[in-house]
């Protein structure tokens, strides 16, 4: 699998007009982001990759949020459980090249994610974690806020998830919520789509992970 040409792509940014969207991977803010911040995402983004190794199953979600990739530059993750206190980051961080880039002392952790590697058990092998729309769409509340995503920016850069899907071969695909479905559906993929874990869906959401994890997976934990 080469994702270098997905990864060039993801690192432009979106196409079309893009008001209140974040493009972590060459953006930063003074007043948000540590030196070298963008630089430091791509570190993560593809360090992370290596860890996934070759995909069998994509589990894949609506955008960056705030709290999680924004930051990590990795979908469903929060700088915490990259570079935070050992026995709350994930097996598989707390070792270079993986880097905080916020200026958030106590660093972000999403709460949807933290459900997601808790149902994974914090292990990376065989299983991607991606976004329909994989950049920071913020609301009107400023750059630490999420917003869903419009449907013709989503449209307007399906191309990079269309890229990805042609890497991963036949990785089984997850769509995270209904947006995500939605999405797949348009490119003329069908995918089952699982109870996204925010606003009281993190037990579904278990249950069906494990279901498919039980028929697709056997997962074995990555050490630094």
């Amino acid at each position: 699998m080469d994702l270098s040409a997905v990864l060039r792509r993801l690192y432009r940014g979106p196409r079309g007009s893009v008001p209140g969207v974040v493009n972590p991977y060459r953006e930063s803010s003074p007043e948000l982001d540590g030196p070298a911040a963008a630089r430091r995402r791509r570190e993560n983004l593809e360090a992370y990759l290596e860890r996934v190794g070759v995909p069998r199953l994509v589990l894949l979600g609506e955008a960056l949020g705030f709290r999680g990739g924004r930051f990590s530059g990795i979908a469903f993750t929060g700088e915490r459980q990259l570079v935070g206190p050992a026995g709350r980051r994930l097996p598989w961080a707390g070792c270079p090249p993986f880097r905080a880039t916020s200026r958030n002392p106590d660093y972000w952790l999403e709460p949807s994610g933290s459900v997601v590697w808790d149902a994974l058990e914090g292990d990376a092998r065989g299983v991607l974690l991606w976004n329909t729309f994989p950049w920071h769409p913020h609301g009107e509340k400023g750059p630490l806020s999420n917003r869903t995503p419009e449907r013709s920016l989503v449209a307007a850069n399906l191309d990079v998830l269309e890229a990805l899907l042609g890497e991963v071969g036949g990785a089984r695909l997850l769509a995270v919520g209904r947006t995500a479905q939605a999405a797949l559906a348009t490119l003329g993929v069908a995918a089952p789509a699982l109870r996204h874990p925010a606003h009281g869906g993190a037990g579904i959401f278990r249950q069906q992970l494990q279901e498919q994890l039980r028929d697709h997976l056997s997962l074995q934990r990555f050490r630094c």
